[in-house]
């Protein structure tokens, strides 16, 4: 154990009270030999440059060793930077219990991340960082987001009257409006804007093990892999999730008991793909080329399976089968152009591959990666989700007995549904037309994921070329047309500029003399003048 003097002890004693064969070294000098693990424990968390060193001479004294480090409740580091450390595992003011049970999973070969990551931000590291400007401008952030997430509560909830919802639409258009004229005005500030910005309150925080990075993994097999990540998945899916894009249209059309039927469905159909995959014979037989077809099975069960196959409702008079019909009804080959491939996922799961992520390669249990597939994993659900809701609303159209049952009451009404239709497809024309096109040549991809019970949009960069290569006449013509602004940009700039100094210097020499001189004769005139009165 490495520690301060009396942390270190009082730790050792509790930890061997309860088991004696437990032996505990607080003196690096006293170590014989290669130790099982070795505890770091730290009263103070700011620089995280200084931990990794000390990393690095401990694996470099003692390689084989895992290492568990202990950190304290308040610190001013991210989850991130703590992930990054490259131990086998962080706890932070852990229990005794706690801390007995991540040396188990530790000496077992696995790995335990249990971080509170809301703590890493105050008000006087904001300060310290960014200086005042910017405390005031996340300040502000963070009472509109505050602000709307309260509105979107209560709306969500459908508990309040029709005048005083229009009251709060007005009110979130008026804070939305605010937010984005505050974006504009000073740039994007992504990082800075979106991490002071939570709902937490401070009771929250004072909660011991209330962990919101939360990640133990018993050892680095397949199976192992895939049931920490559908477990951590399935937890972010719940009924009172809501939409903070200004998409997924359809997918919100559900009510929310399908909506979230369909969510927890399409998991579980992946899951069974996942273990279906993990044997010797289909990666002898190269599954990546069956993708497509996997897809297909994939969505077709997910209509069968996400409401109860046994329900069936009247059709021109006969009772016919809900999950038939719309099996029957729908394009299930339909490919999303933003869904990464899917053999991203799958591959380093059942091949236990390492990602790339930021630069370096890391193994499939580092929690960085877990978190990475976990996010991709949560966009292809929601996108997926999406293409099948988009089906489902075109079926409801051919069976209005069908709406009362998936949708949500509002669209009932044929006038509405069509209504909704038409937005859906005016929104995907306007996707495939105009915005794929920027997206591609800008090397960006948008994902969607789950973040304080809302979806959130994002967007990663990547390269696209293949994909841009492609595309079609017009949306080539998308693409040139970005092209030529930005080939013609920096020569208008300089026009512009020119033609602004030239106007300053004819206004300022030419015109302002003129008037200089047609003044000072003016003034010569009256002064004639008064000096023979």
């Amino acid at each position: 154990m490495i520690a301060p003097s009396l942390l270190g002890e009082s730790l050792a004693l509790q930890l061997t009270s309860e088991d004696n064969n437990l032996e505990i070294i607080l003196n690096k000098k006293d170590i014989n030999g290669l130790p099982k693990l070795i505890l770091l424990c730290l009263e103070d968390v700011e620089l995280s440059n200084s931990i990794k060193l000390e990393i690095l001479r401990l694996k470099d004294k003692w390689d084989q060793s895992p290492i568990l480090i202990v950190i304290p409740k308040s610190i001013k580091l991210s989850s991130a930077d703590l992930m990054s450390f490259g131990s086998e595992g962080v706890i932070q003011d852990p229990t005794i219990d706690l801390l007995k049970e991540g040396i188990n999973i530790l000496l077992g070969g696995g790995r335990v991340f249990k971080i509170n990551n809301e703590t890493y931000y105050n008000a006087d590291s904001i300060n310290n960082s960014y200086g005042l400007g910017h405390w005031l401008l996340t300040s502000g952030l963070s009472q509109i987001n505050k602000d709307l997430n309260s509105i979107e509560l209560i709306i969500d909830s459908n508990s309040v009257g029709t005048l005083y919802l229009f009251i709060l639409l007005g009110r979130r258009r008026e804070l939305l409006t605010a937010k984005r004229l505050v974006l504009w005005i000073w740039g994007p500030l992504e990082v800075l804007m979106e991490s002071p910005t939570n709902n937490t309150n401070n009771e929250d925080l004072n909660l011991i093990n209330n962990y919101t990075t939360d990640i133990t993994i018993k050892n680095s097999s397949s199976k192992e892999i895939w049931k920490v990540i559908y477990k951590r998945v399935n937890e972010r899916l719940q009924e009172s999730l809501s939409n903070s894009t200004d998409e997924l249209l359809a997918l919100f059309s559900l009510n929310k008991k399908k909506r979230l039927n369909l969510l927890k469905t399409l998991l579980h159909e992946f899951s069974i793909v996942i273990n279906k995959l993990d044997s010797r014979n289909d990666k002898e037989k190269g599954y990546v080329h069956n993708l497509k077809s996997i897809t297909t099975e994939l969505r077709a069960n997910t209509l069968r399976n996400f409401i109860d196959s046994y329900n069936r409702l009247q059709k021109n008079g006969v009772e016919s089968s809900i999950s038939d019909f719309l099996i029957h009804n729908s394009e299930l080959g339909t490919l999303d152009d933003e869904l990464p491939r899917l053999n991203l996922i799958i591959d380093p799961i059942l091949n236990n591959k390492p990602l790339l992520i930021d630069g370096q390669y890391l193994s499939i249990d580092d929690p960085r990666s877990l978190i990475q597939l976990e996010m991709l994993i949560i966009n292809w659900i929601v996108r997926t989700a999406e293409l099948i809701s988009e089906e489902i609303i075109s079926s409801c159209s051919e069976w209005p007995e069908l709406r009362k049952y998936l949708l949500n009451k509002e669209l009932i009404s044929t006038r509405e549904l069509e209504r909704k239709r038409n937005h859906i497809n005016t929104k995907n024309q306007i996707q495939n037309i105009f915005k794929k096109p920027v997206r591609l040549y800008e090397s960006k991809r948008l994902y969607y994921t789950i973040k304080n019970n809302k979806i959130e949009k994002f967007i990663i960069l990547e390269p696209r070329d293949d994909e841009l290569r492609k595309l079609d006449w017009a949306q080539r013509q998308i693409a040139f047309i970005i092209e030529l602004r930005d080939a013609l940009a920096p020569q208008l700039q300089s026009i512009i500029q020119y033609l602004g100094d030239l106007i300053v210097l004819i206004l300022t020499k030419v015109i302002g003399r003129s008037i200089g001189l047609v003044g000072r004769g003016i003034a010569q005139g009256m002064g004639k003048k008064l000096s023979k009165s």
